[in-house]
């Protein structure tokens, strides 16, 4: 991220905040490269047990504490708004984790896998291109080293759009860990990446997934076959042997998706894995998977679904 984006973010969130909103950075062994992240805590931390932990997933650390994000966050960021509902008593105190798992000029994602593909030399923020291992090996033990105040304390993990996709792949492959996981506009893959709203037969008809320019360096160009079967979740939970379904009741799945986006592909994805979950017998948290009439995929109905997701979540544990 650039050093005054970062400077910008960081005096905003000093005067508007009670709580307090620190950049780190994690030496990783996994990535070969320091790796930023942003950390939220609530007032008072040192004197709190149990509290919960909620990790934050899109693609740049910065995303969900730029006011500027996109047009339509015009008021407040995420962590403003969650930081505003624990003072007024609407949400308990939180530890928030916002990790980056995208390149530092935001244009290259690596989904949170271990990147099967290639970039250009000039592409700073992936390193070895390992996310998988960083966020599982490193990040999250890290976390829960540095914060011992919430041990024992729920943990929560929400995504939007390519977000969503992370968090599925970790509560999916760290089954219980996460108590609540929440999904707002998640572009989710189809089982076996065959899109069934298409006439075409076969595997490898989404276009998305597997055409995509944007994903050519997490998942290669042409397609790295193993890297498609493994880091396919919605393949992960069409499989699921008992043992794993009894794990996966440990967490409650909270879907949600935007009104529509022309060709409805992300309202489509939601309903899918809705009715798929359900089939597995796991709990989803929402009655109706539209957020509003109105939902877009934007900042905006991020950060309503993120205060939604929590308020409900939280009161159902």
């Amino acid at each position: 991220m650039p050093v005054l984006l970062q400077r910008e973010i960081l005096a905003r969130h000093r005067t508007s905040l009670r709580g307090r909103l620190h950049a780190r950075e994690l030496d990783s062994e996994a990535l070969e490269i320091p790796k930023a992240f942003y950390v939220y805590e609530p007032p008072g931390l040192a004197t709190l047990r149990r509290v919960p932990l909620l990790y934050l997933f899109r693609g740049h650390e910065r995303e969900w504490v730029n006011l500027h994000e996109d047009p339509s966050r015009r008021q407040a960021t995420s962590i403003e708004a969650l930081d505003q509902r624990i003072a007024e008593g609407m949400l308990p105190p939180m530890v928030a984790v916002l990790p980056g798992l995208n390149s530092i000029d935001n244009r290259v994602p690596s989904l949170g896998i271990d990147m099967a593909g290639t970039w250009p030399p000039s592409v700073d923020g992936l390193g070895a291109g390992r996310f998988w291992h960083y966020l599982t090996h490193e990040l999250l033990p890290l976390v829960e080293r540095d914060y011992p105040e919430a041990r024992g304390g729920r943990r929560l993990a929400a995504g939007f759009s390519l977000g969503g996709f992370t968090v599925l792949l970790l509560a999916l492959h760290l089954p219980g860990y996460f108590d609540h996981a929440g999904f707002y506009d998640g572009l989710f893959m189809w089982p076996d990446h065959h899109d069934p709203r298409r006439k075409v037969k076969g595997e490898w008809t989404d276009p998305v997934w597997c055409r995509a320019a944007l994903f050519d360096a997490a998942l290669g160009r042409p397609r790295d076959a193993l890297a498609m079967r493994r880091w396919n979740p919605t393949d992960t939970l069409c499989h699921a042997n008992p043992v794993l379904l009894d794990q996966l009741r440990a967490t409650t799945f909270w879907i949600a998706c935007a009104a529509g986006d022309g060709s409805r592909g992300n309202r489509d994805r939601a309903h899918f894995l809705v009715d798929l979950l359900r089939r597995k017998g796991l709990e989803t948290g929402f009655d109706k998977i539209i957020l509003d009439p109105d939902a877009a995929h934007t900042w905006h109905w991020t950060d309503t679904f993120l205060m939604r997701f929590l308020d409900e979540a939280l009161a159902a544990s």
